[in-house]
């Protein structure tokens, strides 16, 4: 009896399991991404032609779940010293390698750029663009971007305001976001060998936290930038976040806004840290999930009216982050 049960059961098992299959090696597009991957909000059995049950089986194999009220979450990635190591090795073999082969055309575009485009240099950005993607490509990396739909024109100089929580925040804006911008960086990271000097070469912008006559020298730098037709990304909580969950934000990139009377583009990173905690000096694993979600720009701050931009971004921001990113104080509000 027991067999002729068995029996019965093994093929309705079987189909399950190919139709499981099916769904998991077809790919869909999620609403604004960049690539063909698999969503997180599956179609619905009618969409897609199949039974209830496999898209049942999908949804419980779907990586990460969703708190109430919240985004899905990204599963924390298993690791040992061994995985950590190669992921290391990989990640600064194929960081070097690019920025060295990358170099051979930056410098005679570096010298272009002087003569014929000295206060954007595109040319320079092209090459840090091209040289992040290829750096998180050669790492196998999967990063989706989300929103597409709300960047501005190319030709518009915005201020960009994302949440940063990890150094591949850098490698995944500059590689995977299809838009030319500088960063407002400390000057530790433009005296970075190659990387650095790139960056310098791009006209990027250096600040010595601590030092007040540079933060000055940095906004008037930042506002002629953006006044000359050049975006910025700013980090408005002035800091990597050491656990991934979102800061305050500073008032600085929205006064520069205000000056240079540009739009505000909030966009929130999801997973980076996950990949490279702060304080670690290379990815521990290969980033797989990653995203990048850019919401709806904002009008130019008024007079005065910057801390109500900064409220308005933050809280574009914490949408899209899922509840591991959420500040403390706001999960028990």
């Amino acid at each position: 009896r027991g067999r002729r049960q068995m029996a019965l059961r093994l093929p309705i098992l079987l189909a399950a399991a190919a139709g499981a299959h099916a769904l998991v090696a077809t790919p869909y597009r999620c609403p604004g991404a960049t690539r063909i991957t698999t969503c997180t909000s599956l179609p619905s059995a009618t969409a897609t032609g199949r039974a209830p049950l496999t898209s049942l089986m999908m949804a419980s194999m779907a990586v990460g779940t969703a708190s109430a009220g919240f985004p899905a979450e990204l599963m924390p990635v298993k690791t040992n010293a061994l995985t950590r190591f190669l992921t290391a090795t990989q990640f600064l073999a194929a960081s070097v390698v690019t920025i060295l082969f990358w170099y051979i055309p930056l410098v005679p575009l570096y010298l272009y750029s002087l003569v014929f485009d000295r206060s954007r240099r595109r040319a320079c950005d092209w090459i840090v663009q091209i040289w992040a993607r290829c750096t998180l490509s050669l790492l196998f990396s999967d990063i989706r971007v989300e929103g597409l739909e709300n960047l501005p024109p190319r030709d518009e100089a915005v201020m960009y305001v994302p949440n940063h929580c990890s150094f591949l925040d850098i490698f995944a804006l500059s590689g995977y976001l299809p838009r030319r911008f500088k960063y407002i960086s400390k000057i530790e990271i433009l005296r970075i060998p190659f990387i650095g000097w790139a960056m310098q070469f791009a006209k990027h912008i250096a600040i010595k936290r601590m030092d007040r006559a540079s933060q000055v020298q940095t906004v008037r730098d930042a506002v002629d930038c953006l006044k000359a037709g050049s975006s910025l990304v700013t980090f408005p909580e002035g800091t990597r976040s050491k656990d991934g969950r979102l800061m305050e934000f500073k008032k600085g990139p929205f006064s520069m806004a205000a000056k240079a009377q540009v739009r505000v583009v909030p966009i929130s990173i999801i997973g980076t840290h996950l990949f490279q905690p702060p304080g670690s000096a290379f990815p521990m694993a290969r980033p797989r999930g990653v995203k990048l979600v850019v919401h709806p720009p904002l009008d130019a701050p008024g007079k005065k009216k910057e801390q109500e931009t900064l409220e308005q971004a933050r809280a574009a921001v914490l949408s899209a982050l899922p509840k591991s990113m959420q500040p403390l104080k706001d999960e028990s509000a």
